[in-house]
């Protein structure tokens, strides 16, 4: 599958790119938005995006044809919304639901790619649940798409 944008042809080099004390990025004198990234070992070309200075948007990995191996979605430098890896094929195999950084629920897929063979659904302890609750009262973000929306890619 072919995401709807171009990481490679869209990509400022990494050494363009700095980033301070407080995790914002910058393009010379200006917060970055755009995308980074860099060829692998394999040939595959792995990118992240960034918007006002922050990681946000689509993030993954694309083979050298530009088919999707795996994209994630960040919001605010937080990995905020939905993961999906593909097989080799182009059929998607797992759909993960993010919330600032923690899987809150897993969908895998039969080889089709469409028929859902499991949805699992993350057991907080007392810790994580209080760290997460913080993060929802502090950092105003929209609802994380539930395990229904797993095999749509325009949701996130």
């Amino acid at each position: 599958m072919k995401p709807n944008y171009d990481p490679v042809a869209l990509s400022v080099p990494d050494d363009e790119i700095g980033i301070d004390d407080h995790q914002v990025y910058w393009h010379g004198s200006e917060k970055f938005t755009g995308f980074t990234g860099e060829e692998l070992g394999s040939g595959n070309y792995e990118y992240q995006s960034f918007k006002d200075g922050w990681l946000d948007g689509p993030s993954g990995e694309v083979t050298p044809e530009g088919d999707l191996v795996v994209e994630e979605w960040y919001r605010k430098n937080f990995l905020y919304g939905i993961t999906r890896r593909y097989r080799a094929d182009g059929t998607l195999a797992t759909a993960v639901g993010y919330e600032f950084g923690y899987a809150v629920w897993t969908v895998r897929f039969d080889l089709d790619g469409a028929t859902v063979l499991a949805t699992e659904y993350t057991s907080f302890n007392e810790s994580q649940l209080k760290t997460l609750g913080g993060f929802r009262t502090r950092v105003s973000m929209p609802p994380l798409p539930g395990p229904e929306y797993a095999a749509d890619p325009n949701r996130h």
